[in-house]
């Protein structure tokens, strides 16, 4: 799975259909002294004249917290399941989130970097200030957001990442290329767009370890967005025309996010194994249904206000299908993705190497959810309410993490079933 394509199509299509901040995004997104009305957003103003960049208020959190923090928890299953992708104007406190995986991921991007090189980390010349300006954008949003992980004495010029205790030198001239700075402190990849003087948008620079699919940055590097979208499906026939005209209008006040997701059988960041996968071959029938996971490809972006450079970034998050089952119609959303989704998503994301396997598995699952009184055999299915969040997503501690109110609806749910098998043996 290419990230780039997935969420610049997101855009395009947004382009078209663009959602103003909705009230779910408002209610979960931190205390409620980071939370705006809707009013306090001027979206159409932005549009038209650059503002200065959005800012992050402190959240108080310790390296030991970090270590048991879990992000929003994302469920981007919508149906129908149509062809268009809902953005979010995106709160600027969740451009760089935190969670228990960061040391992982951390320590993956610098073994990648190592191993691969140019294939996942590359920049053109001409990305040089736009580079600086992320590098720098990235350590102020840390030392903002941040205060007990980030910590400088002498005002961002050293920083100590106080979660892998490295010390980072920003004095001039950098030690390193800015880039490498970056992966040092967010977990997150790094797209950088610019246009050129032909009008049109091309990929100059990008920090990418965990494409997950097929995306190498030594063949996209330096080329244009019709040319990154080119596989897309309804690139061509319906996305084309909205690109550069949604491109030129979004200014630094304008961040957004959304999400994409696949299925697969690992927690593979640089390749998952459905697309390692041959053309036509399939997940082997001894692999544990169990251990399905829905890759959520998180996704943001936002101009720089200097350079003008537009900023992606993708953050990929797993959840099992396993750990959801108790949360309803998820299993139901599933299966009918899997089946019934227009038939090039179902191809592009690669759908048929493993629905077959797993349809007994859902089957299971969604006639313990009736059983459960989760849901009933006439329940509609239709996106929840809560998307593309989990619906225990407004029961959150910013401080703890969203991870508490899962546990407790797990929790809930084995003590109802142990009650009923007990009531059944008693019968």
């Amino acid at each position: 799975m290419d990230p780039v394509i997935v969420v610049l199509v997101a855009l395009l299509l947004a382009a078209v259909a663009y959602k103003p901040l909705i009230t779910l995004l408002n209610k979960s997104s931190g205390s409620a002294a980071d939370k705006k009305p809707p009013s306090a957003v001027p979206v159409k103003a932005a549009y038209y004249v650059d503002a200065e960049a959005p800012q992050p208020t402190p959240l108080y959190i310790t390296p030991e917290q970090v270590k048991t923090y879990d992000d929003r928890p994302w469920r981007p299953f919508r149906w129908p399941y149509h062809q268009t992708m809902s953005i979010f104007k995106l709160d600027i406190n969740h451009w760089l989130d935190m969670d228990k995986y960061y040391w992982h991921y951390i320590q993956e991007k610098e073994r990648i970097y190592h191993e691969y090189g140019k294939d996942n980390i590359d920049w053109l010349p001409e990305s040089e200030d736009a580079c600086i300006e992320l590098m720098e954008t990235v350590r102020d949003h840390m030392l903002k957001r941040y205060p007990l992980l980030f910590t400088s004495e002498d005002n961002g010029v050293h920083v100590k990442n106080e979660l892998t205790g490295e010390v980072l030198d920003f004095s001039m001239p950098l030690k390193d290329h800015p880039l490498i700075y970056v992966t040092k402190m967010a977990k997150e990849d790094f797209y950088i767009v610019q246009k050129r003087a032909d009008g049109h948008h091309y990929l100059v620079a990008a920090a990418v370890p965990f494409p997950g699919g097929s995306f190498g940055i030594s063949y996209k590097i330096g080329k244009s967005l019709d040319f990154i979208h080119s596989e897309v499906p309804y690139y061509e026939s319906k996305l084309k025309k909205s690109m550069e005209r949604w491109f030129s209008k979004t200014t630094a006040a304008d961040p957004v996010e959304r999400a994409s997701w696949y299925c697969t059988w690992d927690h593979n960041l640089l390749c998952s194994n459905v697309y390692a996968l041959k053309k036509g071959e399939t997940v082997d029938s001894s692999v544990d249904e169990r251990k399905f996971n829905i890759r959520v490809e998180r996704q943001t972006v936002r101009r720089l206000p200097k350079t003008k450079a537009i900023i992606f970034t993708n953050h990929p998050v797993y959840y099992s299908i396993e750990e959801m089952k108790d949360e309803p119609l998820i299993p139901s959303l599933l299966k009918k993705i899997f089946y019934e989704a227009p038939e090039d998503i179902i191809k592009y994301k690669n759908f048929t190497a493993m629905r077959d396997h797993l349809l007994p598995y859902l089957d299971g699952l969604i006639q313990r959810q009736i059983d459960l009184g989760l849901i009933t055999e006439d329940t509609p299915l239709k996106t929840l309410p809560s998307y593309p969040f989990a619906h225990f997503v407004e029961q959150s501690d910013e401080i703890k993490g969203w991870n508490t109110a899962m546990l407790k609806r797990q929790d809930e749910a084995a003590r109802k079933k142990e009650e009923e098998a007990k009531k059944a043996q008693a019968a």
